[in-house]
């Protein structure tokens, strides 16, 4: 695996978002804001920002799933956007992992329960292959509370 990481194009980008909606279920098609997804793709690419693999990841992820760029399916499309992301970037046991473990923690990314702080630590675990430890098992508890503060 190359240490050059491969971002997504907005033409990806469109694509993952389109086929996610048809193969999910359906869903209002459209784009919200296109400049908005324009400056998640351009902005990850700035390593004095995200100077890693997973902080990129991190970032896209989130955007993707609390930024509202779409129309319909913003959580489902955040969670396929990582995926291609990490395919895309050799990172194939991750891949797996990365749609088992954040299936369920999207949605409390979505509703502000799970900040990007939070989400860095699950995604260095995932991208890493390590287990969550106790601490970052009960902080994720402790977010998906519904009278939680935010962490």
């Amino acid at each position: 695996m190359s240490n050059q990481i491969k971002y997504l194009s907005f033409e990806e980008v469109l694509e993952v978002y389109s086929k996610t909606i048809e193969k999910s279920g359906g869903g209002l098609l459209g784009i919200l804001d296109k400049g908005k997804i324009e400056s998640i793709i351009d902005f990850i690419q700035n390593d004095d920002y995200y100077p890693d693999f997973v902080s990129k990841l991190n970032y896209l992820v989130f955007r993707f799933c609390s930024g509202h760029c779409f129309q319909d399916g913003n959580k489902r499309v955040a969670l396929t956007l990582g995926v291609c992301f990490l395919l895309k970037n050799g990172h194939y046991w991750a891949a797996c992992i990365f749609m088992k473990r954040l299936e369920a923690i999207i949605y409390h990314i979505a509703a502000g329960r799970i900040n990007q702080e939070l989400s860095v630590r699950i995604l260095k675990c995932v991208v890493d292959g390590s287990d969550f430890d106790e601490e970052l098992q009960i902080d994720i508890a402790h977010a998906m509370l519904p009278d939680s503060p935010v962490f």
